[in-house]
């Protein structure tokens, strides 16, 4: 069974709260069980936010080596391990990335 239990505050107190809530992107009642002595958090460590530009890279690799890796399984299945043109396929762009 849940409990509730209200109480009264600013609104520049509750904005306060909310915000640093968001920051730790935690429900706000998960935040004020965690300020009371009565309760430990379980709650999963925070993950830091990651450059944009760094995650486009990061896909535009994962793209390349897909492809590496459907390229080496067909070879693999037809038995063309040599005569496999990893010059073209390295020259290929990404499929689904913009170059």
């Amino acid at each position: 069974m849940t409990e509730t239990i209200a109480f009264r505050c600013s609104a520049s107190e509750k904005a306060r709260l909310e915000v640093e809530a968001r920051r730790a992107r935690r429900p706000l009642a998960e935040l004020l069980r965690e300020r009371l002595p009565l309760v430990r958090s379980g709650h999963r460590k925070v993950v830091p936010e990651a450059d944009p530009d760094l995650l486009v890279a990061l896909s535009r690799i994962g793209a390349n080596l897909n492809q590496i890796a459907r390229a080496l399984n067909a070879a693999r299945k037809l038995g063309v391990y040599d005569r496999l043109d990893t010059l073209a396929i390295a020259a290929r762009p990404a499929s689904g990335c913009a170059a």
